[in-house]
């Protein structure tokens, strides 16, 4: 198709930058949308910090894409089983705010427990969602 192999290339880069723009601008616009890092900011009583967590969570995400698109080796040496545990610990904690914002969102848990007739013990039922969840994730992770 293309007469030069750099050609291809060129138009292979200007494709990839478009698309990672638009899915990370979709992404961005979701998480702002549904008001992960508002609410957390306004729960934390640090909403005058809110700009500096929506900066983070974009530098975040950057990081992270520089590090899923080019696999840069970092050796931490006796410190890499730690490193990860502390940066899985936060991923972890941004993906459970994520999915609650979402379920909030969409009223999940309200509906839900309207619909099994549950009066007393949501606070046992979203524990009981949280253990599930680490269980699950403990199980795939590890074993």
């Amino acid at each position: 198709m293309f007469p030069v192999k750099w050609m291809a290339d060129a138009a292979f880069f200007i494709i990839g930058i478009c698309s990672g723009l638009l899915i990370a601008g979709g992404m961005f616009a979701f998480v702002t949308m549904i008001g992960v890092v508002s609410r957390m900011a306004a729960v934390s009583k640090t909403m005058a910090h809110a700009m500096l967590y929506e900066d983070c969570v974009v530098v975040g995400a950057a990081i992270g894409n520089i590090f899923i698109h080019y696999r840069p080796v970092i050796g931490f040496g006796w410190m890499s089983e730690p490193v990860l545990a502390f940066f899985g610990f936060f991923a972890g904690i941004y993906i459970g705010c994520l999915a609650i914002a979402l379920a909030e969102l969409l009223n999940v848990v309200p509906i839900f427990s309207k619909r099994i007739k549950l009066h007393r013990g949501l606070a046992a039922f979203v524990i009981a969602f949280s253990i599930g969840k680490f269980i699950g994730a403990f199980v795939d992770f590890f074993l």
